[in-house]
């Protein structure tokens, strides 16, 4: 899988492309790679969301998405950050996030509820955007690289911390 695989799911029709495009200008939009309306940064961004949309049919493009490309592509070619996107999803579990309504993070929420932790007030955008929408980027590049390191429980651990602080 590689680049032949992300321009030949760019091409395809996508019902999902006015969320993506909506998504696409709220990601990001202070930062100079992503400011520009049409520029190189949503261009990219928009691509592999699309592809990722068309090459997921089970899920397809879900809200959150979009940051989570976002951060690859500030470290990769939109090629590699595709690959990356789906190793992400498939191997390190977080498509199962996004199945059927968000059942399985609202398992995953269960026990902050039992420990009178408001889950419902932060994990959301927490998990699903991988803390990339609220938090710094050095700290959402540590987060990455933790995830990748330690797999999807990590970002349990990062939420937990956070609440102890």
């Amino acid at each position: 899988m590689g680049v032949e695989v992300l321009a030949a799911r760019q091409r395809e029709d996508s019902a999902q492309d006015g969320v993506i495009t909506r998504d696409i200008h709220r990601t990001f939009p202070a930062h100079d790679y992503f400011k520009d309306t049409d520029g190189d940064g949503q261009d990219s961004l928009y691509k592999i969301c699309k592809a990722y949309s068309v090459y997921d049919e089970e899920i397809g493009y879900c809200q959150g998405q979009s940051f989570l490309a976002a951060v690859l592509l500030l470290h990769m070619p939109e090629e590699q950050a595709f690959c990356v996107l789906v190793k992400i999803m498939y191997e390190y579990g977080l498509r199962e996030l996004y199945k059927k309504n968000f059942e399985d993070l609202h398992c995953n929420t269960k026990l902050h509820w039992e420990l009178n932790l408001e889950a419902h007030m932060y994990a959301s955008q927490w998990f699903l955007t991988l803390f990339t929408a609220k938090f710094p980027l050095c700290m959402v590049f540590h987060i990455t690289d933790l995830l990748l390191c330690e797999g999807l429980n990590i970002i349990f651990n990062v939420a937990l911390a956070l609440l102890k602080v």
